[in-house]
């Protein structure tokens, strides 16, 4: 999911004295083991922070003498990329993980060309992150993969989903404080359509809609029946279901939506916010450095917990962001691990939150710097993540809730129509 902007400007010298408390950076000693002999290449797809990792590398190269050659791909790329390199054998030293601990990531890790970390990391580095985002870095026991458990990636930052609002926009419409519920969400929503502007505005014709599903699944339906009804024992189309689908029908019928909405992908919506033609999004907090990288002046903006919809607490969608990995095969691997040791320390991963507006994923940094107001406002609410669950819901059964949502958005299914086709999928093992 989704990334970031920064050049460095002049962050770099104010950032390394932020109150870190005297932390040193991880596995270098400056000009203590010149190796001007070694080059190490890194494959990445932050183009928004190219200038913030090329400082990175510059600065190593004067500490120690290697030479970190930074290459940026699309991350569409990346991944066909990397495949491509391995059947040649011409692949970098380090990459930046284009996806997660899976299906996609195994063949690599069990390979070896994904080196294990687990020797680095036992010998302190690991402590540096917060645990959970290690985990979700690492193969566990008894993955079904037949990878060797232990961390294989490398957290960079972190990020949570939430919602953000125009302030300037909010005024206009005599909107005086943000929305705690549902209702008052629409009812706001109703209020900014009568400015002429887009209400509401996110990427519902991608990923987006489910992810903004997510915390209502929690939020309505509730953890005890999600768990029921995704080991098969508890139907789709029992009462919390339809309840959930009926929140999503009553903003459908609302004013609140924007026109096009179901068609827009993530940065289609974050282009009409960002210009001030919209008064509310759903996005994470990677927004923060997109909005800042497409138009700087647009600061009068700030961001709002999900409005609760039913008796039980809302969770967000979050964890690690960007991570990265070493090439096993690498012939400077050690050379390769020490770098990223040092990327992530806290001097740097303060340099990086900073500039970049991302949440820092070393738990030594973490509300220790001063962010972006509305970052830290992310930030406050990284305790209220959705937890993994031991079951989840079916691919099937997904693809056919985020195609009913769309259908019930736009009026064309109602509530109990959706759950049926739901129900159908969970039990055939088939999108409806």
């Amino acid at each position: 999911m989704k990334q970031l902007t920064r050049a460095l400007a002049g962050l770099a010298m104010a950032v390394a004295i932020v109150g870190i408390g005297g932390i040193a950076p991880a596995g270098v000693h400056a000009n203590s083991a010149h190796r001007s002999n070694v080059t190490l290449t890194f494959w990445h797809y932050f183009t928004d922070r190219a200038d913030l990792f090329n400082h990175f590398a510059a600065q190593y190269k004067k500490l120690t003498g290697v030479t970190v050659k930074m290459e940026v791909y699309s991350g569409d790329v990346l991944g066909q990329k990397f495949q491509a390199a391995a059947q040649s054998r011409t692949l970098p030293d380090i990459s930046a993980a284009w996806a997660g601990v899976g299906d996609v990531t195994a063949p690599y890790a069990k390979e070896g060309i994904i080196a294990n970390l687990s020797k680095p990391m036992a010998q302190g580095w690991g402590k540096e992150f917060v645990k959970a985002y290690l985990d979700s870095a690492s193969f566990p026991k008894g993955n079904t993969y037949g990878v060797k458990p232990g961390p294989y990636l490398v957290p960079i930052d972190a990020n949570n989903m939430q919602f953000l609002y125009n302030k300037t926009l909010f005024k206009r419409a005599g909107i005086k404080s943000t929305p705690k519920t549902w209702s008052e969400f629409i009812a706001d929503g109703n209020k900014l359509a009568k400015l002429g502007v887009a209400p509401f505005v996110a990427g519902f014709g991608s990923w987006v809609l489910d992810a903004m599903a997510q915390p209502y699944l929690w939020n309505i339906v509730g953890k005890a029946d999600l768990v029921k009804t995704f080991a098969g024992k508890e139907k789709y189309t029992t009462k919390p279901w339809v309840n959930f689908l009926t929140a999503w029908q009553k903003l459908g019928q609302s004013s609140a939506l924007a026109q096009g909405i179901l068609a827009d992908d993530d940065p289609a919506a974050e282009s009409l916010f960002v210009n001030g033609r919209a008064g509310m999004i759903f996005d994470g907090s990677w927004a923060i450095g997109v909005f800042k990288q497409q138009n700087p002046n647009f600061q009068n903006y700030g961001v709002f917990f999900p409005p609760s919809a039913g008796k039980f607490q809302v969770r967000i969608p979050g964890g690690v962001g960007a991570m990265a990995f070493v090439v096993g095969t690498s012939p400077h691997k050690a050379e390769a691990i020490k770098f990223l040791q040092w990327l992530t320390a806290p001097t740097q991963e303060a340099k990086y939150a900073v500039s970049s507006n991302n949440l820092p994923a070393n738990k030594f940094v973490a509300g220790k710097v001063k962010m972006n107001s509305v970052l830290t406002a992310f930030a406050k609410n990284m305790n209220k993540l959705i937890p993994s669950l031991t079951t989840g819901q079916t691919a099937a059964v997904a693809t056919t809730m985020d195609k009913g949502l769309q259908d019930i958005l736009a009026g064309q299914a109602s509530p109990q129509d959706v759950a049926s086709r739901m129900q159908l999928a969970q039990q055939t093992g088939l999108p409806h």
